[in-house]
């Protein structure tokens, strides 16, 4: 997620990535879903956001791991339906639902955009089952 962070600084926008608490080994369900739901949220700050400036966070919260992903672009209305973005969005609730985790998306017109993903951590065996079932 760094090295997506760094890629994406290149930018003419300030970033600022927070890590906090963070395990040594996450399963890999998890690892590729925070990476994911941080990617799309970045790609969309390019897209439609106009933003100068994101801070990104991850940092262990009770029995799991909170992504946050903030920006001061143009925001959107949530209550309009926007085909480019809605894919990215939904991709986003489905893959924290997998998990078990929860997203909340908000954001206004004028306002920015905030994402806040929080999924378990569990045992790999756990993750398997329900990914699975």
């Amino acid at each position: 997620m760094k090295t997506e962070c760094e890629r994406f600084s290149r930018c003419p926008v300030r970033l600022e990535v927070n890590t906090r608490d963070i395990p040594d080994a996450l399963p890999q369900e998890v690892a590729l879903c925070l990476f994911r739901i941080a990617q799309e949220g970045l790609r969309n700050v390019a897209r439609h956001a106009g933003a100068r400036q994101i801070e990104v966070s991850l940092r262990r919260l009770g029995r799991g791991l909170e992504l946050a992903v903030k920006d001061d672009g143009a925001g959107f209305d949530a209550g309009q339906r926007r085909a480019g973005m809605s894919l990215g969005l939904s991709g986003m609730r489905q893959r924290v639902a997998l998990l078990g985790g929860k997203i909340d998306i908000e954001s206004s017109s004028g306002h920015g955009t905030t994402i806040l993903a929080w999924v378990p951590l569990r045992e790999p065996s756990d993750l398997s089952e329900r990914v699975a079932g």
